[in-house]
């Protein structure tokens, strides 16, 4: 009798147990979710739309493609859908790393029979700095899609795996993100008004983006793409920051170890698997330089691995002609009328290469240097950057008085010698404390420099051509 009435009591403790720690649960999960609710901002986040899309697809998706914003932006999943019959969708996101492709691929696979994969590998989410997925610099960019994902095993071990310990309670509750924003009422204020907005309860996405006085909105298309009809400005590619040039061997080892995860995954569970370099604008692998050092490793790794690999920014023009200006939103994106071309020439090259054909056999050039000389003389932009050090411009000037001066370095983009090229600059707009007059532009091998007094401010206009022609063919408003 005394051991029955011990076990009775026994058991009443531990039902009590259990019920404070269900309570316990509960009230945290519901203070959690408030503070979540009060402080996280995600209301402009492509990746809840994409997300919520995703886990709503009923019918099974045949076809994923993984990658960053150029896969968003560049691969339309309904064009392909009219192309190869199959069931296409983009589970891209904004500066997506490798460790998340190799997360989603997972999560989608888990989900559906995927026939094929499609991973892009642009360059820039593989080398340092984003290809650094493990740095605390560099959690942000997981926390994009992480947020979003349905509880699971697979989101755990994503979790688990994505930073040090002492970091993950910051990915538990996204809230303890914003510390510094703890008593801004500002920011509640602007993240409750708009987690109240429709579009955010219909997990739809409206970005809109000033281009020369008009507006265009970035919104979501369907299955993952998004749609933006936006170009860039009327006088072409420029850049106020210098790019550093791609290194050889680039890829971080991080990068290549998710890479060989992704390509065993797929190899276990028989799985096609492509790799792809969706392609930026010319301006941009021109203005950073080495390209050619990636091309070669990563086609090395394919090689190695057994996987097919195409780099579209190798293609040849009569193939797949981007050079409009009006087909890109930016450097690194095509907008909606661009990434029809592309999509439509993708999936057609993807079916004939599916099929053994070989349609496409002299499709890409070799490498990128060699699509460069092939092509036309050609300015694909104009870089202008204030000088880091504008000391080294200076031979007659006394050291204490270089601070007196600003220094503005021209750099244009192009295949063409500099003594083949004009620059010239002129004054648009003055708000500086001295009458501005149009600058001298002092030629170097490489460009051009021009010097301001330090005191004054504005915009310039800064011009390049092709000594051949008559008018400039690239322009940039840019302030000093």
């Amino acid at each position: 009798m005394i051991t029955s009435a011990g076990s009775r009591h026994g058991n009443k403790k531990r039902i009590g147990f259990a019920k404070r720690m269900v309570l316990f649960i509960a009230v945290a999960a519901g203070i959690t979710a408030v503070m979540n609710y009060l402080y996280f901002d995600d209301t402009d986040e492509f990746s809840r739309h994409m997300m919520h899309e995703f886990y709503e697809q009923a019918e099974n998706i045949d076809r994923l493609y993984l990658g960053s914003s150029h896969v968003f932006c560049d691969i339309n999943p309904s064009i392909l859908d009219e192309i190869n019959g199959k069931n296409n969708f983009n589970m891209a996101s904004g500066t997506q790393q490798l460790i998340t492709s190799y997360y989603l691929l997972k999560e989608a696979d888990r989900r559906h029979e995927l026939e094929r994969v499609y991973v892009d590998v642009y360059y820039g989410c593989c080398v340092a700095g984003l290809g650094n997925m493990h740095d605390y610099h560099m959690i942000p960019y997981s926390w994009i899609v992480l947020d979003q994902m349905k509880p699971s095993l697979n989101k755990l071990s994503y979790m688990l795996d994505l930073s040090e310990p002492r970091y993950y309670y910051l990915t538990l509750f996204p809230y303890m993100r914003y510390k510094e924003q703890i008593f801004d009422k500002e920011h509640i204020v602007r993240v409750v008004t708009a987690k109240q907005s429709e579009i955010w309860k219909k997990y739809e996405y409206r970005h809109p983006m000033m281009v020369e006085g008009i507006e265009h909105v970035m919104q979501n298309g369907e299955k993952g793409f998004m749609l933006y009809d936006g170009t860039v400005e009327t006088g072409g590619f420029y850049d106020t920051v210098s790019e550093a040039p791609v290194e050889e061997n680039p890829m971080t080892p991080e990068a290549l170890d998710y890479l060989v995860k992704i390509v065993q995954y797929c190899e276990e569970n028989g799985i096609p698997l492509t790799l792809l370099s969706c392609p930026v604008a010319d301006f941009q692998l021109m203005e950073a330089g080495g390209y050619d050092n990636y091309v070669s490793q990563i086609t090395g790794l394919a090689d190695k691995y057994g996987v097919a690999y195409y780099d579209f920014n190798l293609c040849k023009s009569e193939y797949l002609d981007l050079s409009d200006k009006n087909c890109w939103f930016d450097k690194g994106h095509l907008n909606t009328a661009g990434a029809e071309k592309y999509t439509r020439f993708l999936g057609e090259f993807l079916l004939a290469k599916e099929a053994g054909e070989d349609a496409y056999e002299d499709c890409f050039y070799v490498s990128y240097e060699e699509k460069i000389h092939a092509a036309k003389d050609t300015i694909y932009g104009v870089q202008v950057t204030a000088a880091e050090n504008p000391s080294q411009y200076f031979t007659d000037v006394s050291a204490k008085d270089v601070n007196l001066y600003s220094v503005y370095v021209i750099r244009p983009v192009t295949n063409v010698p500099d003594d083949e090229i004009d620059i010239c600059v002129s004054i648009l707009e003055e708000n500086g404390t001295k009458d501005v007059i149009a600058p001298e532009v002092i030629r170097e091998e490489k460009g051009a420099y021009v010097i301001f007094p330090a005191d004054a401010h504005g915009t310039m206009r800064v011009e390049v051509k092709l000594r051949s022609v008559e008018k400039a063919s690239n322009y940039a408003d840019v302030a000093f």
